[in-house]
């Protein structure tokens, strides 16, 4: 025989959608299945689910995903997922102009740290960075302490490891 009938009361339905279906289910012992079906008959969205304004559309694609989630209370990849569910591409800029990469500038990239080439432009250095690295270019060399004497070459396989 099967499991008898849950008996919804209205405390119960008042709080469809206010907390997830699993911890709902697991506070009056039945299943979540149960939970989401009384839920959607009586036509309540999901804890959580977000209802999509005109206006939060309209800002999808012209500001940036963290600027919207903190406008409107949600969270940046909720953001994310909902612009590119519309095939909307990002800002990328976060409402600044892109660098515009001249000679000179691409001319510095791999021959200092990129911090120091994002100083000198005045850029962040993950600007840098990412110009460099999609240029196929490579990090300028570090020094290692005690690298690069005479003695450091000298001594170059002259000991047994």
């Amino acid at each position: 025989m099967g499991k008898a009938a849950l008996q919804w009361t209205d405390d119960m339905l008042a709080q469809l959608g206010r907390d997830t279906d699993a911890v709902l289910a697991a506070r009056w012992g039945t299943t979540a299945k149960t939970v989401n079906l009384k839920r959607n008959a009586l036509g309540i969205a999901a804890h959580g689910h977000v209802q999509w304004t005109p206006d939060m559309l309209a800002a999808l694609g012209r500001d940036s995903d963290a600027a919207i989630a903190d406008r409107f209370g949600l969270s940046k990849s909720g953001v994310v997922a909902k612009r590119q569910s519309l095939g909307q591409a990002a800002t990328g800029t976060g409402g600044r102009t892109p660098f515009d990469w001249a000679p000179e500038g691409l001319a510095l990239l791999g021959t200092a740290p990129d911090a120091a080439v994002a100083r000198q432009l005045g850029l962040s250095r993950l600007t840098v960075y990412n110009a460099r690295v999609a240029r196929g270019i490579a990090a300028a060399g570090r020094k290692v302490a005690g690298a690069g004497g005479p003695a450091f070459g000298a001594a170059l396989g002259s000991a047994a490891d």
